[in-house]
Parts: C-alpha cells; structure tokens; sequence
C-alpha cells in the first residue's frame, strides 16, 4: 500500500482530500480554544472556509506539485493561498474587532503548520519506502560542502541511496551529516559496507589526491564495491562548467513533428533472409541504413566504401553486435565499375541502397570533375551494373539541393536522378529514388559544427540570418528509404514531408539556450555570408513536378518524368569530358546544358548564366 501511495504518481483528489481534513481539524481547534469569537459561526461557515481555502490555494497553483517532492516554495503558494482566503472570509464575517484578527492569525498558523507537517511526513515516508526497494546503497568520500550538496541532489534520485560519508579528517569522523555517519576507512566501514551492501562509492571531494584515489581502490576492489567521481558542483553551476560538460542535443526536440511511420511487416518481407548491397555504407546515411536492415534478418549485407577508417570502425561495430547476419566488406569506389561487377559476380544480390555521393557543395564546387565521377558515373556503374544482374530493388539516396540546384552538388544529383529516371523507364529492375532534406547529425551537417563550436566556447557561425533548411533525422530519413525499397514499383521519386523548413539561426539560438547559455551574452553569434554555391532556401519538387499521395500520410511521390534519348546522350557526354580532364569552367557549362535550371549562386560560375 505505501508503494502505490508514495512511490507512484497519484490523483490531486488525494492532496484536496488530507487538506480539507488538516483545515476542519484547524478549525474545530480554533472553536476548541475560545467560541465566544464568532468566527465560525455554523457547519456552513466551516464548508465554505474549507472551500475558499481549497479554491485559493488551487489559484496559487498549490497542487501543481507532487506530495512527496514538496519544498519551501511549494509551502509558500499554500500560505499565500490560505492568507487570501482568510482575507476574503474576513470579509465575509465582517471582522472587525482585535478578537477576530487574533484568532484569524491563529487559524492560518495553526492549519498552515498541519498542511506542511502532513507534507513533510509524506516525503519522509517516501523515502522510507524507497530505501526498502533496490536501490544502489550509496557512500560518499568528503564529508565537506560538496559532500552535502551532492547527498542533497541524490536525496530524491529513484537509483540511489545515500547511507553514510566517509572522511580522513579527524574533526569529522563520529560525527553526522543529516543523520548520516561519518566514517573513516577501517573495521567500522568493513562493517557498514557489509551490514548494508554497499555497492558503490562516489568521490565528491576535488582535493583526493592520487594516493588517496589508490588507497580507496585497493580497500573497496576486493568487496565488490564500485567507484566514481562526481564533478564540483560548482563548477557544473558556472558558464564553463556547462560548456565543458555539455549533455547531446537531442535533435528530435527541435524538429517539433510527428516520426514517420513505418510498414515494418511490409519491409521484414521485403529484405528477410535477402543478400543486400549498400554502397556508401561508412557514411552517415549508409551505416544507418545498415543498422536498420539488421533488425529485418537479411541473409547477408554487403558494405561498399571508399573510405577505408570509416568502414573499418563500422566493421568493428559490427562485429559487437553479434548478429546472425553475415556482413562483407568492400573497400572500392563506384567509380570503378570493375570492382561493381566483381562484386555482382560473387554475390546473388537482392536489393541495392545507393547511398555513396559527394554532398558538400563547398568541396564540389571547387572540383566540378570530383562531382561529375562520383554522383553521376559512379550511380550510372551501379544502376547498369544492377540491371544487367537482374536486381530486384535499387534505391537511390538523392537529395533536395537537385532541386532547381544552385550548386555543382545540386545539379550532380539532379543528373543522376534523370539517369536513373531513364533507366528505369526500360528497366525490369523497380528503381527508386528518395529525396529528402538536410540530415540532421550526420557527418559535416550544422548540429555537429554548432555542437563543436558551442564546446569551446563560440563564436557559432551562420552564414547568412535568412538562410532555412528542411530537417530530418539520421533515422527518419534511413526509414524513408528502406520504405521505398519495400513499397515502390520502380520509377518514382519518394518525397517526405519535411515539415516547416527551419531557419539555420533560430537552430543556432536553440542549441546554445540547450546548453545553458545566451546568444550574444555568454556566446557569440556571428554571420558570415552565403558560401560559393549556397542558396537562402531549398526546394523540394522541380517546376515539371508534382506530388501524390502515397501509403503513408508523411510520404508522397512526385510522378514520373520522361527524359530524352539526346538528354541521355549529353549526360554521357559530361562524363567523358570529365574523365578526359575537361577544365571546370567547361564541364559546369555542359551540366547547365543538361539542366536548364541549374542557376549557379555566390558561384565563380555565376557568369555562365549571364552569358546564357
């Protein structure tokens, strides 16, 4: 019974109920010590003070808060609720004489004292009850100011159980701290630790030294007792206590919009027991996508990667998680379609995840020919090489900056998206494109450079005060895709609603008040300017395009577009000039030709247009 009343939450009703009885009970005494003082003078004037009393302390918001966590704030709202009722059934009775204020004052001692002490008992019940549970019977090491506090800020944890502190000041040993013993190490501890299966200590005091530290391992290992450091309290109150202990954003909060949800049993049928390629696999998009194809029980996965430390550290993750499923590695470029149709040769391969793409625009735009041989030659070698075995599935992860782009990156996606729109017209292969926004978390996107940034202490640089953005998380996007691979007939384009597209700045401000501080107080916010290539704002749909509902509420498709066979004939030509060593310039005026609304900004590249 003491569980359910003081451990879990319960009904206000219970708080109304033990004050209605604390205030009759006040009443009859005030009756009890002199009635001659016609302050209550029926049944009725007992109800309705009751109720006044009630109704004043609800307006001071006194019941907002859980009995057993009550504190000296909470007893003020109830005074101030009870001294506006008081006054108010002052009125009533016409109080008038030094009689009635005496004993009006006394009422309002006399029941605030029952309606604290009741409280009090209460969470003193509490954490009777607690410490009965299983709870980590807890010591600490420092018996002084930090000592206190950190005893105080575990008092009302659901994990720990502070039963004693243990010193080597002679002036405190014997001695208590809020009815708890101060001990040295010695028999007594010996004792204490077995008496009350102690399981851990925390270090509170900055002053151990590195004996200290020693000594306290040596005598705590061999009883099984674990040891940790708790960081000064007030160092975590100040401005680089904060910063230097920062706790991870957590992302979802500031995209305020709903998960997408997804047909798990639909996805289960779509890759249960199937041999699956994700190219791109290292990267932000590709290990998730691996990740959560695990879930699904495929036969085996194969991890195709340039980059040789990032597919190492996942293949070590990987190896951790102990799974039925058989990965393989392949440290190869799309580029080298040798390497694919090796691949394909030595593998029964089911689906593809097309996730390998060059996407900073700051990096692309400076080598246009980097752009060219991965986004585009390197998806035409997985896309023909994909066909040619037969493939079920291919997905291609593509991205909204191939919108109207203004930027090599942009228009390298959007190519890869006509490609592979082509293809797919012919194709028995179902092929799949996703487009989406900015990732929130993923290697080199804003989150991780404000979080750096706000670590050491600013400056956070935005480019530009306007600029907004589409957001999406890791895993919102890696389950867009593996919907598309489940649910598409081969041709579409996947769009997710993004939502309200968000302004750069106002994600900037909330990431710096996460972490306890104020922009322009305690951390600069400094504005740089749009970079090469950088637009204020992105698209999702081109002019030609237009969207349809889907399956699922937050997904739609863009219908299908038809690209010519000249199209085809210049986007193969792109990638033979760049492959020749073409010069930028001309390479950039050959992907404009190939997309009208490729309109370069803040670009080198911009004279292209005005020549146009």
């Amino acid at each position: 019974m003491f569980e359910q009343i003081f451990k879990y939450h319960y009904s206000k009703k219970f708080a109304y109920v033990l004050d209605a009885i604390c205030i009759a009970i006040g009443l009859e005494f005030i009756l009890f010590l002199n009635g001659s003082v016609l302050i209550i003078r029926s049944l009725s004037d007992k109800l309705l003070f009751i109720a006044l009393a009630l109704s004043c302390i609800t307006l001071f918001r006194g019941y907002t808060m859980l009995l057993r966590f009550t504190t000296f704030i909470d007893i003020g709202k109830i005074a101030s609720g009870l001294l506006l009722a008081l006054a108010i059934y002052a009125t009533y009775i016409k109080a008038d004489t030094r009689g009635h204020y005496n004993y009006l004052l006394l009422l309002f001692y006399f029941c605030l004292s029952l309606l604290s002490v009741y409280r009090l008992i209460i969470r003193l019940l509490y954490a009777r009850v607690t410490k009965e549970d299983k709870l980590i019977n807890t010591l600490l090491f420092g018996a002084g100011p930090n000592g206190l506090r950190t005893k105080r800020a575990l008092d009302d944890s659901n994990a720990v159980n502070v039963i004693g502190f243990i010193d080597d000041d002679p002036a405190k040993i014997g001695r208590s701290i809020e009815g708890l013993s101060v001990v040295s190490l010695g028999q007594k501890l010996e004792k204490l630790i077995e008496n009350k299966k102690v399981q851990q200590i925390i270090i509170t005091s900055s002053d151990v030294t590195q004996k200290e530290k020693n000594e306290l391992f040596q005598f705590f290992k061999a009883k099984g007792v674990r040891i940790f450091t708790a960081p000064p309290l007030d160092d975590l109150a100040s401005s680089k206590g904060i910063v230097g202990n920062l706790t991870p954003v957590k992302i979802e909060d500031l995209l305020k919009r709903d998960q997408i949800n997804i047909d798990q049993e639909k996805n289960k049928i779509q890759y249960n027991n199937k041999t699956i390629l994700v190219t791109g696999a290292a990267g932000s998009i590709g290990s998730e996508i691996v990740r959560q194809l695990i879930q699904f029980e495929p036969k085996e996965i194969i991890l195709f990667d340039q980059a040789e430390t990032p597919l190492f550290d996942l293949k070590n993750e990987l190896v951790k998680r102990n799974s039925a499923v058989v990965f393989h590695y392949y440290l190869q470029s799309i580029a080298d379609k040798a390497a694919l149709e090796q691949c394909f040769a030595a593998f029964a391969i089911d689906v593809v995840f097309h996730a390998a793409a060059y996407k900073h625009v700051f990096m692309t735009e400076a080598i246009p020919k980097a752009a060219i041989i991965n986004n585009i030659l390197g998806t035409k070698n997985v896309v023909d090489v994909a066909v040619k075995n037969n493939v079920n599935h291919l997905v291609m992860v593509s991205t909204d900056k191939a919108v109207n782009p203004s930027n090599v990156m942009g228009a390298s996606k959007r190519i890869a998206e006509m490609y592979v729109a082509g293809i797919a017209e012919k194709a028995t292969t179902k092929i799949i494109t996703t487009r989406f926004g900015n990732v929130l978390g993923s290697n080199g996107s804003v989150v991780p450079i404000f979080k750096e940034q706000i670590a050491k202490g600013g400056p956070v640089t935005v480019t530009d005060p306007e600029i907004t953005r589409y957001f999406m998380t890791i895993t919102e996007a890696c389950q867009l895709v593996l919907e598309a691979g489940a649910t598409g007939d081969g041709g579409e384009i996947y769009v997710f609603d993004m939502g309200e597209p968000v302004k750069i700045a106002d994600l900037a401000i909330s990431m710096i008040r996460l972490s306890g501080l104020i922009e322009g107080q305690d951390i600069d916010l400094i504005y740089t300017g749009l970079r090469p290539g950088e637009k204020l704002y992105e698209e999702l749909l081109t002019d030609k395009e237009s969207l349809k509902p889907s399956h699922n509420e937050l997904i739609f498709i863009a219908e299908k577009e038809h690209f010519s066979v000249e199209q085809q004939q210049k986007i193969q030509g792109l990638i033979a000039a760049a492959s020749q060593g073409v010069e930028p310039r001309e390479l950039v005026k050959q992907m404009k030709a190939i997309v009208p609304e490729f309109i370069s900004m803040n670009s080198s590249y911009t004279s292209l247009d005005k020549a146009n």
